[in-house]
């Protein structure tokens, strides 16, 4: 929504919720309510987002071998995966005593809705606010951006319509 400053606002949500951590479920997929996509993460400058973030990295280095000691507090964690499965990990198991309190999260239709499995046509709805390309879905980007309705601001042959 063009009209609108959304990163802003999710800000100001952190601000009034005493969070350091906003992040989205998969709520637009059957099953997906609550469980977190990486395709939007809006963090706060903060010691704990900042060894998060540390502590993420080097267990998806370390692959399947457990990280014992995270600098967030969590203890005998891996990341064998990516980091959505890494962070599912913290949201909800283990790791949750020493992550949910600094993270909320927000819905996925509003806040990250996926353009796949035709997705894409909820672009103009008022109540999707950042829409999310990935994997198959990132051929429809340019077309559902650039075509009909200016969503860029910019026009056809502005920034991201351009070929």
């Amino acid at each position: 929504q063009p009209d609108r400053d959304t990163l802003r606002g999710i800000s100001d949500s952190l601000q009034r919720a005493g969070k350091d951590l906003f992040l989205t479920d998969e709520d637009w997929l059957l099953y997906g309510e609550g469980r977190i996509n990486g395709g939007l993460m809006f963090a706060k400058n903060t010691n704990f987002t900042k060894a998060l973030f540390q502590d993420t990295f080097y267990a998806h280095v370390r692959g399947p071998a457990q990280v014992k000691h995270w600098k967030i507090g969590a203890k005998d964690m891996e990341c064998s995966s990516n980091e959505q499965i890494c962070l599912n990990d913290l949201w909800r198991g283990k790791g949750k005593p020493f992550f949910a309190p600094f993270a909320t999260m927000a819905s996925g239709k509003r806040y990250n809705r996926g353009a796949e499995r035709g997705g894409v046509k909820h672009i103009t709805d008022p109540d999707v606010e950042i829409m999310h390309w990935m994997g198959g879905s990132k051929g429809s980007a340019g077309h559902a951006l650039c075509n009909g309705v200016d969503l860029t601001g910019d026009g056809p042959q502005g920034y991201g319509c351009t070929p």
